[in-house]
């Protein structure tokens, strides 16, 4: 079994690009163009249907093994080459896929991209009874998860393509933001039980602790073990005025 084998989890109950909690009802608008509508394990046309087309006979059913051969090609590709290089005639050939196969489920390289990405597995929020603990465990799965090939040399690729490429930008940033989604839990849970202030602004935060995580894991080389991170967790809830800091 391959680095890559195994590596997946999805469940329909997020939605096509929704691993980190995103209802399918937005993963439909997410992927909606004008005359076609992506959904779940469907492609449904928002043109009206003719009677010739509706006595058509089915086709065949769309090959999960082949779904999960192509988001295995391109999370290898990410990992190996630069963005720009990638093509959907290489993912093809590395799966044993044709194009239009690649095509019918995903309308652009940007659309594939993104699904492979958001395979990774989801983060759980836990609730062990104060914040410190609940964000830490958040970063524990973080570091499972992001800190080790192939995750670890996609995301910087990822980032670096983003700026300058506004198709993908379209897709990214609305998943990046649902990433969020766990400490988002953790904060709002932690202003119920009063250790936070009500009036704390809970995207500042989620900014806050997403920029030190990544910035560390990618960019700046620095302490990522756990007493490192809390000394900083320490400092943002202090400033925060958390109770007890």
């Amino acid at each position: 079994m391959s680095g890559f084998d195994g590596w997946y989890t999805h469940c329909h109950e997020y939605g096509t690009t929704g691993t980190y909690w995103t209802p399918p009802q937005a993963v439909c608008d997410s992927f909606r163009s004008r005359t076609h509508v992506f959904c779940g394990d469907e492609m449904t046309s928002q043109l009206p249907v003719t009677a010739s087309q509706a006595k058509r006979k089915p086709g065949r059913p769309r090959s999960k093994r082949s779904e999960e051969a192509i988001i295995r090609a391109t999370t290898f590709l990410l990992g190996d080459e630069r963005y720009a290089d990638i093509t959907v005639s290489k993912v093809a050939a590395r799966a044993r896929a044709s194009k239009s196969t690649i095509y019918r489920r995903w309308p652009t390289k940007e659309h594939l991209v993104i699904e492979a990405f958001n395979r990774w597995p989801a983060l759980t929020a836990h609730d062990r009874g104060d914040v410190m603990s609940d964000l830490l465990g958040l970063y524990r799965q973080f570091l499972r998860i992001l800190h080790k090939p192939p995750s670890n040399a996609i995301m910087p690729t990822l980032v670096a393509e983003r700026a300058h490429n506004p198709a993908l930008a379209a897709v990214f940033d609305p998943l990046m933001r649902r990433r969020g989604d766990p400490i988002r839990v953790v904060l709002q849970r932690a202003m119920a039980r009063g250790e936070l202030p009500l009036a704390t602004n809970v995207e500042m935060v989620v900014d806050a602790i997403m920029g030190i995580t990544v910035l560390r894991m990618y960019f700046i080389p620095g302490d990522l073990g756990i007493p490192a991170i809390r000394e900083y967790l320490t400092v943002l809830l202090r400033g925060l005025g958390a109770r007890g800091y």
